[in-house]
Protein backbone atom coordinates (compact mmCIF):
# COMPACT_ATOMS: atom_id res chain seq x y z
CA UNK A 1 0.00 0.00 0.00
CA UNK A 2 1.55 3.25 -0.94
CA UNK A 3 0.40 6.29 1.26
CA UNK A 4 0.52 9.92 -0.48
CA UNK A 5 -0.40 13.15 1.03
CA UNK A 6 -2.98 15.37 0.19
CA UNK A 7 -0.36 18.63 0.20
CA UNK A 8 1.47 15.98 -2.97
CA UNK A 9 -1.47 14.98 -4.71
CA UNK A 10 -2.67 18.92 -5.10
CA UNK A 11 0.49 19.87 -6.30
CA UNK A 12 0.23 16.59 -8.82
CA UNK A 13 -2.98 17.93 -10.14
CA UNK A 14 -2.37 21.81 -9.80
CA UNK A 15 -4.79 21.47 -7.04
CA UNK A 16 -6.08 24.07 -4.60
CA UNK A 17 -6.45 22.87 -0.80
CA UNK A 18 -9.90 24.16 0.65
CA UNK A 19 -8.15 23.33 4.07
CA UNK A 20 -4.59 23.95 3.39
CA UNK A 21 -4.30 22.24 7.47
CA UNK A 22 -5.11 19.31 6.05
CA UNK A 23 -2.21 18.97 3.90
CA UNK A 24 -0.48 16.21 5.62
CA UNK A 25 -3.64 13.94 5.50
CA UNK A 26 -2.86 10.40 3.96
CA UNK A 27 -4.32 9.09 0.88
CA UNK A 28 -4.27 5.64 0.13
CA UNK A 29 -6.61 5.07 -2.60
CA UNK A 30 -8.91 6.27 -5.25
CA UNK A 31 -12.16 6.11 -6.83
CA UNK A 32 -14.65 8.05 -8.77
CA UNK A 33 -17.77 5.42 -7.52
CA UNK A 34 -18.68 6.18 -4.17
CA UNK A 35 -20.04 2.92 -3.58
CA UNK A 36 -16.14 1.72 -3.72
CA UNK A 37 -14.66 4.27 -1.56
CA UNK A 38 -12.78 2.80 1.30
CA UNK A 39 -11.16 4.16 4.02
CA UNK A 40 -8.22 6.35 3.46
CA UNK A 41 -9.17 6.66 -0.16
CA UNK A 42 -9.50 10.27 -2.60
CA UNK A 43 -13.25 10.49 -3.96
CA UNK A 44 -13.11 11.97 -7.45
CA UNK A 45 -16.31 14.15 -7.85
CA UNK A 46 -16.45 13.47 -11.88
CA UNK A 47 -19.22 15.63 -13.60
CA UNK A 48 -21.00 13.09 -16.20
CA UNK A 49 -23.10 13.28 -18.43
CA UNK A 50 -26.20 11.40 -16.77
CA UNK A 51 -24.37 11.96 -12.80
CA UNK A 52 -22.51 14.62 -11.29
CA UNK A 53 -20.44 12.69 -8.59
CA UNK A 54 -20.56 15.73 -6.41
CA UNK A 55 -23.93 14.36 -5.57
CA UNK A 56 -22.28 11.25 -4.57
CA UNK A 57 -19.58 13.21 -2.06
CA UNK A 58 -21.12 12.88 1.49
CA UNK A 59 -21.75 8.77 0.74
CA UNK A 60 -17.94 8.66 0.21
CA UNK A 61 -17.22 10.42 3.50
CA UNK A 62 -19.69 8.19 5.35
CA UNK A 63 -18.01 5.14 3.57
CA UNK A 64 -14.61 6.29 4.80
CA UNK A 65 -13.47 8.49 2.05
CA UNK A 66 -10.16 10.70 3.23
CA UNK A 67 -10.64 13.40 0.92
CA UNK A 68 -12.52 14.60 -2.41
CA UNK A 69 -11.38 15.48 -5.75
CA UNK A 70 -14.02 18.53 -6.59
CA UNK A 71 -14.78 21.19 -9.27
CA UNK A 72 -16.50 23.75 -6.69
CA UNK A 73 -15.87 23.86 -3.01
CA UNK A 74 -18.60 21.68 -1.21
CA UNK A 75 -20.07 22.20 2.82
CA UNK A 76 -19.10 18.92 3.93
CA UNK A 77 -16.92 18.56 6.66
CA UNK A 78 -13.97 17.06 4.82
CA UNK A 79 -10.55 17.75 3.23
CA UNK A 80 -11.03 18.95 -0.42
CA UNK A 81 -9.01 19.55 -3.85
CA UNK A 82 -10.47 22.00 -5.83
CA UNK A 83 -9.44 21.60 -9.89
CA UNK A 84 -10.99 22.70 -12.99
CA UNK A 85 -12.00 19.42 -14.27
CA UNK A 86 -12.38 16.45 -12.08
CA UNK A 87 -12.02 14.28 -15.03
CA UNK A 88 -8.88 15.82 -16.05
CA UNK A 89 -7.14 15.39 -13.13
CA UNK A 90 -7.96 11.89 -11.95
CA UNK A 91 -5.14 10.65 -14.09
CA UNK A 92 -2.44 12.39 -12.69
CA UNK A 93 -3.79 11.57 -9.79
CA UNK A 94 -4.37 8.06 -9.48
CA UNK A 95 -0.75 7.98 -11.26
CA UNK A 96 0.84 9.80 -7.89
CA UNK A 97 -1.12 7.92 -5.57
CA UNK A 98 0.06 4.65 -7.20
CA UNK A 99 3.40 5.69 -7.34
CA UNK A 100 3.91 5.65 -11.25
CA UNK A 101 3.41 2.21 -11.88
CA UNK A 102 5.47 2.70 -15.19
CA UNK A 103 8.99 3.21 -13.41
CA UNK A 104 9.03 -0.06 -12.35
CA UNK A 105 7.23 -2.21 -15.05
CA UNK A 106 7.38 -1.36 -19.09
CA UNK A 107 4.02 -0.12 -20.28
CA UNK A 108 3.03 -0.59 -23.96
CA UNK A 109 -0.28 0.91 -24.87
CA UNK A 110 -1.72 0.05 -28.24
CA UNK A 111 -3.93 1.68 -30.16
CA UNK A 112 -6.03 1.51 -33.26
CA UNK A 113 -9.49 1.00 -34.57
CA UNK A 114 -8.81 -2.98 -35.29
CA UNK A 115 -6.08 -5.69 -34.12
CA UNK A 116 -5.52 -4.15 -30.48
CA UNK A 117 -6.53 -7.28 -28.86
CA UNK A 118 -4.84 -9.72 -31.07
CA UNK A 119 -1.33 -7.47 -30.77
CA UNK A 120 -1.46 -7.13 -27.32
CA UNK A 121 -1.80 -10.86 -27.24
CA UNK A 122 0.48 -11.90 -29.58
CA UNK A 123 2.92 -9.14 -27.85
CA UNK A 124 2.40 -10.96 -24.78
CA UNK A 125 3.01 -14.11 -26.11
CA UNK A 126 6.33 -13.38 -27.64
CA UNK A 127 7.35 -11.66 -24.85
CA UNK A 128 6.89 -14.41 -22.14
CA UNK A 129 8.48 -16.83 -24.58
CA UNK A 130 11.38 -14.32 -24.61
CA UNK A 131 11.64 -14.83 -20.88
CA UNK A 132 9.14 -11.75 -19.71
CA UNK A 133 6.67 -11.57 -17.41
CA UNK A 134 3.90 -10.20 -19.28
CA UNK A 135 0.18 -8.82 -18.42
CA UNK A 136 -2.44 -7.92 -20.72
CA UNK A 137 -4.88 -5.19 -19.91
CA UNK A 138 -8.02 -5.19 -22.28
CA UNK A 139 -11.37 -5.69 -23.72
CA UNK A 140 -11.42 -9.37 -22.80
CA UNK A 141 -11.10 -8.35 -18.93
CA UNK A 142 -13.72 -5.74 -18.06
CA UNK A 143 -16.68 -3.64 -19.91
CA UNK A 144 -14.14 -1.06 -20.94
CA UNK A 145 -11.52 -1.41 -23.65
CA UNK A 146 -9.84 0.76 -21.77
CA UNK A 147 -10.27 1.08 -17.33
CA UNK A 148 -10.61 4.59 -15.91
CA UNK A 149 -7.27 5.83 -14.77
CA UNK A 150 -7.40 4.69 -10.74
CA UNK A 151 -8.79 1.04 -11.93
CA UNK A 152 -6.04 0.87 -14.51
CA UNK A 153 -3.15 2.39 -12.53
CA UNK A 154 -4.37 0.33 -9.89
CA UNK A 155 -3.94 -2.97 -11.71
CA UNK A 156 -0.52 -1.82 -12.88
CA UNK A 157 0.74 -1.23 -9.66
CA UNK A 158 -0.24 -4.48 -8.79
CA UNK A 159 1.30 -6.24 -11.42
CA UNK A 160 4.36 -4.52 -10.66
CA UNK A 161 4.66 -5.40 -7.42
CA UNK A 162 4.13 -9.07 -8.95
CA UNK A 163 6.81 -9.03 -10.85
CA UNK A 164 5.13 -8.63 -14.11
CA UNK A 165 7.90 -6.65 -15.96
CA UNK A 166 6.11 -5.80 -19.42
CA UNK A 167 2.03 -4.72 -19.14
CA UNK A 168 0.27 -4.37 -22.67
CA UNK A 169 -2.32 -2.11 -22.50
CA UNK A 170 -5.11 -1.63 -24.88
CA UNK A 171 -6.08 2.09 -25.30
CA UNK A 172 -8.83 2.99 -26.92
CA UNK A 173 -10.03 6.43 -28.43
CA UNK A 174 -12.26 6.91 -25.45
CA UNK A 175 -9.52 6.48 -22.90
CA UNK A 176 -7.62 9.05 -24.79
CA UNK A 177 -10.60 11.32 -25.54
CA UNK A 178 -11.53 11.03 -21.57
CA UNK A 179 -8.33 11.05 -19.40
CA UNK A 180 -7.71 7.41 -18.92
CA UNK A 181 -4.11 7.23 -19.64
CA UNK A 182 -3.35 10.49 -18.54
CA UNK A 183 -0.12 10.81 -16.21
CA UNK A 184 0.68 8.00 -17.84
CA UNK A 185 4.18 6.80 -19.35
CA UNK A 186 4.31 3.76 -22.28
CA UNK A 187 7.76 2.21 -22.99
CA UNK A 188 6.16 2.18 -26.69
CA UNK A 189 2.85 3.44 -27.85
CA UNK A 190 1.47 1.01 -30.93
CA UNK A 191 -0.39 2.23 -33.77
CA UNK A 192 -2.12 -0.66 -36.00
CA UNK A 193 -4.54 1.33 -37.76
CA UNK A 194 -7.53 3.50 -38.51
CA UNK A 195 -11.13 2.67 -40.36
CA UNK A 196 -14.47 4.13 -39.95
CA UNK A 197 -16.17 3.64 -36.05
CA UNK A 198 -16.59 5.64 -33.56
CA UNK A 199 -18.03 8.43 -35.31
CA UNK A 200 -20.89 8.80 -33.16
CA UNK A 201 -18.42 10.13 -30.58
CA UNK A 202 -15.77 11.66 -32.19
CA UNK A 203 -17.79 13.74 -35.12
CA UNK A 204 -15.51 12.72 -37.57
CA UNK A 205 -12.22 10.60 -38.73
CA UNK A 206 -10.00 14.07 -38.06
CA UNK A 207 -11.86 14.09 -34.34
CA UNK A 208 -11.23 10.32 -34.29
CA UNK A 209 -7.18 10.68 -35.48
CA UNK A 210 -6.81 13.10 -33.23
CA UNK A 211 -7.73 10.87 -29.96
CA UNK A 212 -5.53 8.14 -31.31
CA UNK A 213 -2.96 10.68 -31.96
CA UNK A 214 -2.97 11.71 -28.16
CA UNK A 215 -0.94 8.29 -27.25
CA UNK A 216 1.95 9.50 -29.11
CA UNK A 217 2.14 13.48 -28.06
CA UNK A 218 4.96 12.63 -25.85
CA UNK A 219 4.00 10.10 -23.06
CA UNK A 220 5.24 7.45 -25.39
CA UNK A 221 9.03 7.03 -25.53
CA UNK A 222 8.68 4.76 -29.18
CA UNK A 223 6.19 4.90 -31.62
CA UNK A 224 6.08 1.96 -33.81
CA UNK A 225 3.49 2.58 -36.85
CA UNK A 226 2.03 0.89 -39.34
CA UNK A 227 2.81 2.42 -42.71
CA UNK A 228 0.84 0.81 -44.58
CA UNK A 229 -2.09 2.91 -43.37
CA UNK A 230 -2.23 6.75 -44.32
CA UNK A 231 -2.68 7.72 -40.99
CA UNK A 232 -0.02 6.13 -39.55
CA UNK A 233 2.20 7.47 -42.29
CA UNK A 234 0.60 10.89 -41.09
CA UNK A 235 1.03 9.77 -37.42
CA UNK A 236 4.98 8.96 -37.94
CA UNK A 237 5.60 12.29 -39.20
CA UNK A 238 4.02 13.91 -36.39
CA UNK A 239 5.29 11.72 -33.66
CA UNK A 240 8.75 11.97 -35.07
CA UNK A 241 9.18 15.44 -32.93
CA UNK A 242 8.67 13.86 -29.74
CA UNK A 243 9.71 10.19 -29.98
CA UNK A 244 11.63 7.57 -31.59
CA UNK A 245 9.42 6.17 -34.43
CA UNK A 246 10.02 2.27 -35.51
CA UNK A 247 7.88 1.67 -39.16
CA UNK A 248 6.11 -1.46 -39.18
CA UNK A 249 3.87 -3.03 -42.22
CA UNK A 250 1.55 -5.89 -42.15
CA UNK A 251 3.75 -7.87 -44.84
CA UNK A 252 6.67 -7.48 -43.02
CA UNK A 253 5.27 -11.54 -42.02
CA UNK A 254 5.61 -12.77 -45.44
CA UNK A 255 2.36 -15.51 -46.06
CA UNK A 256 2.93 -19.07 -46.90
CA UNK A 257 0.14 -20.37 -45.50
CA UNK A 258 -2.91 -18.34 -43.88
CA UNK A 259 -4.31 -21.69 -42.06
CA UNK A 260 -2.00 -22.03 -39.21
CA UNK A 261 0.57 -19.11 -40.10
CA UNK A 262 3.41 -20.19 -42.11
CA UNK A 263 6.00 -17.83 -43.05
CA UNK A 264 8.97 -15.21 -42.74
CA UNK A 265 9.63 -12.51 -40.94
CA UNK A 266 12.86 -10.45 -41.05
CA UNK A 267 14.18 -13.50 -43.12
CA UNK A 268 13.98 -16.22 -40.06
CA UNK A 269 10.82 -19.18 -40.64
CA UNK A 270 8.24 -18.36 -38.60
CA UNK A 271 5.26 -20.37 -37.97
CA UNK A 272 2.03 -19.92 -35.28
CA UNK A 273 -1.55 -21.30 -35.20
CA UNK A 274 -3.39 -18.36 -36.05
CA UNK A 275 -5.34 -18.50 -39.17
CA UNK A 276 -5.46 -15.59 -41.80
CA UNK A 277 -3.62 -12.99 -43.41
CA UNK A 278 -5.22 -10.50 -41.20
CA UNK A 279 -3.46 -12.20 -37.69
CA UNK A 280 0.08 -12.21 -39.79
CA UNK A 281 -0.75 -8.23 -39.79
CA UNK A 282 -1.29 -8.27 -36.13
CA UNK A 283 1.83 -10.54 -35.59
CA UNK A 284 4.00 -7.80 -37.57
CA UNK A 285 2.79 -5.34 -35.29
CA UNK A 286 3.37 -7.36 -32.04
CA UNK A 287 7.21 -8.34 -33.72
CA UNK A 288 7.84 -4.80 -34.63
CA UNK A 289 7.04 -3.81 -31.06
CA UNK A 290 8.88 -6.60 -29.50
CA UNK A 291 11.88 -5.27 -31.76
CA UNK A 292 11.49 -1.96 -30.69
CA UNK A 293 11.64 -2.62 -26.89
CA UNK A 294 14.70 -4.08 -27.24
CA UNK A 295 14.30 -8.09 -27.55
CA UNK A 296 16.55 -9.60 -30.08
CA UNK A 297 15.29 -10.55 -33.36
CA UNK A 298 16.15 -14.31 -33.22
CA UNK A 299 14.16 -14.91 -29.91
CA UNK A 300 11.17 -12.71 -31.63
CA UNK A 301 11.07 -15.16 -34.36
CA UNK A 302 11.29 -18.19 -31.85
CA UNK A 303 8.56 -16.44 -29.83
CA UNK A 304 6.13 -16.37 -32.62
CA UNK A 305 4.92 -19.45 -32.53
CA UNK A 306 3.84 -19.49 -29.06
CA UNK A 307 0.85 -16.63 -29.92
CA UNK A 308 -2.12 -18.59 -29.94
CA UNK A 309 -6.03 -18.08 -31.34
CA UNK A 310 -7.58 -15.06 -29.11
CA UNK A 311 -10.77 -15.65 -27.90
CA UNK A 312 -13.15 -14.13 -30.42
CA UNK A 313 -10.45 -12.94 -32.87
CA UNK A 314 -10.57 -15.13 -36.09
CA UNK A 315 -11.68 -18.19 -33.64
CA UNK A 316 -12.32 -21.27 -35.21
CA UNK A 317 -15.16 -22.86 -33.19
CA UNK A 318 -15.62 -25.97 -36.21
CA UNK A 319 -13.45 -29.14 -35.54
CA UNK A 320 -11.65 -31.09 -37.88
CA UNK A 321 -14.39 -33.58 -37.65
CA UNK A 322 -16.79 -30.58 -39.45
CA UNK A 323 -17.00 -29.77 -43.42
CA UNK A 324 -17.41 -26.72 -42.92
CA UNK A 325 -15.44 -23.82 -41.21
CA UNK A 326 -16.88 -21.70 -38.44
CA UNK A 327 -15.17 -18.85 -37.57
CA UNK A 328 -16.22 -16.40 -34.27
CA UNK A 329 -14.62 -12.57 -35.08
CA UNK A 330 -15.37 -9.23 -33.33
CA UNK A 331 -15.33 -7.47 -36.52
CA UNK A 332 -18.16 -4.62 -36.28
CA UNK A 333 -16.62 -1.90 -38.25
CA UNK A 334 -16.65 -2.13 -42.06
CA UNK A 335 -12.40 -2.52 -42.45
CA UNK A 336 -12.24 -5.10 -40.14
CA UNK A 337 -15.72 -6.60 -41.47
CA UNK A 338 -14.14 -6.67 -45.09
CA UNK A 339 -10.65 -7.91 -43.50
CA UNK A 340 -12.06 -11.01 -42.10
CA UNK A 341 -14.03 -12.27 -44.82
CA UNK A 342 -10.93 -11.35 -46.97
CA UNK A 343 -8.89 -13.59 -44.89
CA UNK A 344 -11.63 -15.99 -44.78
CA UNK A 345 -11.57 -16.60 -48.50
CA UNK A 346 -8.27 -17.69 -48.54
CA UNK A 347 -9.22 -20.36 -46.11
CA UNK A 348 -12.21 -21.59 -47.90
CA UNK A 349 -11.59 -24.70 -49.71
CA UNK A 350 -11.50 -24.85 -54.05
CA UNK A 351 -15.07 -23.76 -54.87
CA UNK A 352 -16.34 -23.38 -51.23
CA UNK A 353 -18.17 -20.11 -50.35
CA UNK A 354 -17.90 -17.31 -48.08
CA UNK A 355 -20.76 -17.14 -45.68
CA UNK A 356 -21.12 -13.56 -43.47
CA UNK A 357 -23.47 -13.46 -40.01
CA UNK A 358 -23.60 -10.13 -38.77
CA UNK A 359 -25.92 -7.30 -37.65
CA UNK A 360 -24.64 -3.94 -35.77
CA UNK A 361 -25.06 -2.05 -32.34
CA UNK A 362 -27.96 -0.16 -31.76
CA UNK A 363 -27.23 3.60 -30.17
CA UNK A 364 -23.92 3.32 -31.86
CA UNK A 365 -22.39 5.43 -34.58
CA UNK A 366 -25.07 5.04 -37.46
CA UNK A 367 -23.12 6.13 -40.25
CA UNK A 368 -20.90 3.01 -40.52
CA UNK A 369 -23.97 0.52 -41.12
CA UNK A 370 -24.30 0.75 -44.92
CA UNK A 371 -20.77 0.61 -45.19
CA UNK A 372 -20.82 -2.70 -42.95
CA UNK A 373 -23.77 -4.28 -45.58
CA UNK A 374 -21.22 -3.09 -48.78
CA UNK A 375 -18.20 -4.27 -47.07
CA UNK A 376 -20.15 -7.80 -46.61
CA UNK A 377 -21.57 -7.65 -50.30
CA UNK A 378 -17.99 -7.52 -51.87
CA UNK A 379 -16.31 -9.90 -49.68
CA UNK A 380 -18.94 -12.84 -49.11
CA UNK A 381 -20.91 -15.22 -51.16
CA UNK A 382 -23.92 -15.16 -49.04
CA UNK A 383 -24.83 -12.47 -46.69
CA UNK A 384 -26.73 -13.00 -43.31
CA UNK A 385 -27.77 -10.22 -41.51
CA UNK A 386 -29.27 -10.18 -37.99
CA UNK A 387 -29.71 -8.50 -34.82
CA UNK A 388 -26.05 -7.43 -33.22
CA UNK A 389 -26.89 -5.79 -29.70
CA UNK A 390 -29.93 -3.96 -30.81
CA UNK A 391 -30.07 -1.94 -27.43
CA UNK A 392 -32.71 0.97 -27.81
CA UNK A 393 -33.37 0.79 -31.46
CA UNK A 394 -35.60 -1.75 -33.93
CA UNK A 395 -33.63 -4.14 -35.34
CA UNK A 396 -35.49 -4.67 -38.35
CA UNK A 397 -35.00 -0.97 -38.72
CA UNK A 398 -30.89 -1.37 -38.48
CA UNK A 399 -30.91 -4.14 -40.34
CA UNK A 400 -32.89 -2.35 -43.38
CA UNK A 401 -30.15 0.30 -43.26
CA UNK A 402 -27.48 -2.30 -43.62
CA UNK A 403 -29.04 -3.92 -46.50
CA UNK A 404 -28.74 -0.54 -48.18
CA UNK A 405 -25.47 -0.94 -48.52
CA UNK A 406 -25.89 -4.13 -50.70
CA UNK A 407 -28.59 -2.51 -53.39
CA UNK A 408 -27.80 -5.21 -55.86
CA UNK A 409 -28.74 -8.01 -53.31
CA UNK A 410 -33.05 -8.04 -52.87
CA UNK A 411 -33.08 -11.50 -51.42
CA UNK A 412 -32.16 -15.29 -51.02
CA UNK A 413 -31.89 -15.33 -54.36
CA UNK A 414 -29.02 -12.76 -54.84
CA UNK A 415 -27.47 -14.30 -51.43
CA UNK A 416 -29.16 -12.02 -48.98
CA UNK A 417 -30.84 -13.25 -45.57
CA UNK A 418 -32.27 -11.08 -43.31
CA UNK A 419 -32.95 -12.76 -40.31
CA UNK A 420 -33.45 -11.17 -36.95
CA UNK A 421 -33.14 -13.86 -34.59
CA UNK A 422 -29.16 -14.40 -34.54
CA UNK A 423 -29.42 -18.24 -33.05
CA UNK A 424 -31.60 -18.57 -36.20
CA UNK A 425 -29.40 -16.75 -38.56
CA UNK A 426 -26.23 -18.67 -37.72
CA UNK A 427 -28.27 -22.13 -38.25
CA UNK A 428 -29.64 -20.77 -41.21
CA UNK A 429 -25.71 -20.68 -42.26
CA UNK A 430 -24.79 -23.41 -40.35
CA UNK A 431 -27.53 -25.52 -41.87
CA UNK A 432 -27.19 -24.29 -45.53
CA UNK A 433 -23.61 -24.17 -45.75
CA UNK A 434 -22.08 -26.71 -48.20
CA UNK A 435 -18.87 -28.71 -47.55
CA UNK A 436 -15.92 -26.40 -47.70
CA UNK A 437 -17.55 -23.22 -46.92
CA UNK A 438 -16.58 -20.79 -44.49
CA UNK A 439 -18.72 -19.18 -42.23
CA UNK A 440 -17.87 -16.15 -40.57
CA UNK A 441 -20.18 -15.15 -37.29
CA UNK A 442 -19.01 -11.91 -37.00
CA UNK A 443 -19.73 -8.83 -34.26
CA UNK A 444 -19.93 -10.24 -30.92
CA UNK A 445 -17.11 -12.36 -30.79
CA UNK A 446 -15.85 -13.14 -27.05
CA UNK A 447 -19.33 -11.43 -25.42
CA UNK A 448 -21.46 -13.76 -23.99
CA UNK A 449 -24.34 -11.29 -23.64
CA UNK A 450 -27.18 -9.80 -26.15
CA UNK A 451 -28.33 -6.42 -25.23
CA UNK A 452 -31.84 -5.73 -26.21
CA UNK A 453 -33.96 -2.55 -24.79
CA UNK A 454 -32.90 -2.37 -20.77
CA UNK A 455 -32.31 -6.40 -20.71
CA UNK A 456 -28.99 -8.22 -21.28
CA UNK A 457 -29.41 -11.75 -21.73
CA UNK A 458 -27.33 -14.83 -22.77
CA UNK A 459 -26.27 -15.19 -25.84
CA UNK A 460 -22.16 -16.79 -26.62
CA UNK A 461 -22.16 -16.85 -31.03
CA UNK A 462 -19.43 -19.69 -30.06
CA UNK A 463 -21.24 -21.51 -28.08
CA UNK A 464 -24.55 -21.76 -30.34
CA UNK A 465 -22.16 -22.09 -33.42
CA UNK A 466 -20.72 -24.99 -31.79
CA UNK A 467 -24.17 -27.04 -30.61
CA UNK A 468 -25.78 -26.00 -34.34
CA UNK A 469 -22.04 -27.93 -35.76
CA UNK A 470 -22.91 -30.99 -33.68
CA UNK A 471 -26.25 -31.13 -34.80
CA UNK A 472 -24.95 -30.85 -38.63
CA UNK A 473 -22.44 -33.54 -37.76
CA UNK A 474 -25.34 -35.94 -36.73
CA UNK A 475 -27.07 -35.34 -39.57
CA UNK A 476 -24.65 -36.14 -42.48
CA UNK A 477 -23.09 -39.04 -40.50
Amino acid sequence: MHETSLGKLAAAVGGEMVEPSAAGVQVTEITHDSRQAVEGSLFCCVAGAQHDGHTFAAAAIEAGAAALLVERRLDLEAAQIVVPSVRASMGPAAATIFDHPWRRCRVVGVTGTAGKTSVTHALAAIGNACGSVCEVVGTLDGPRTTPEAPDLYRRLDAAARNGVDLAIVEVSSHALELGRVDGARFAAGVFTNLGHEHLDFHGSMEHYFAAKAKLFDGRSEVAVVNMADPWGRRLASMASAVARVHRWQPDDVSVASTYGLRGHWQGRPVRCSLLGRINAANVAGAAATACALGYESDDVARGISAIEPVRGRLWPVSTPADDVLVLVDFAHKPTALAATLSSARELAASGGEVWAVFGAGGDRDQSKRALMGQAADRHADLVVITSDNPRSEDPAEIAAVIASGAPRRHGPNDGLHIELDRARAIALAIDGASAGDVIVVAGKGHETMQIRGDCAVAFDDAKVSAELLSRRRERTR
